[in-house]
């Protein structure tokens, strides 16, 4: 399967909302298609909103290696492909600190003087 963006999306791709639909058509197709090709040809998106949605939220729910397989981004300009690394590693980075993007802090313990240092 190929999902020309430039055909899909116009010019909106910007929004958090654009990328929900190209989301959306990936998830649809995930069971369905061995590869799925995203073309970015003649097209510059440089939009964090519209990447992390559209792909970024991806990797909350397939491992890297499931997510390198299935998606192939043809004809993705440097600067794009440098971002959508970049969302890629901080949403991986996300889960594995947990559920709300952080770790739970662990319980210190508490330290008390004693009655003689006071």
């Amino acid at each position: 399967m190929v999902i020309n963006l430039k055909d899909k999306c116009g010019k909106q791709t910007i929004t958090r909302e654009d990328g929900q639909v190209i989301n959306d058509m990936i998830v649809q197709a995930w069971d369905i298609e061995e590869r799925i090709v995203i073309d970015f040809s003649n097209i510059l998106i440089a939009s964090v909103s519209f990447l992390d949605e559209a792909f970024g939220k991806l990797s909350f729910y397939f491992p890297k290696d499931i997510l390198i397989k299935k998606l192939y981004f043809d004809n993705i300009q440097d600067y794009d492909r440098a971002l959508l690394n970049d969302i890629f590693i901080s949403r991986y980075h996300q889960k594995e600190l947990g559920e709300n993007g952080y770790s739970k802090p662990k319980r210190r313990k508490l330290i008390r003087r004693s009655a003689s240092k006071r």
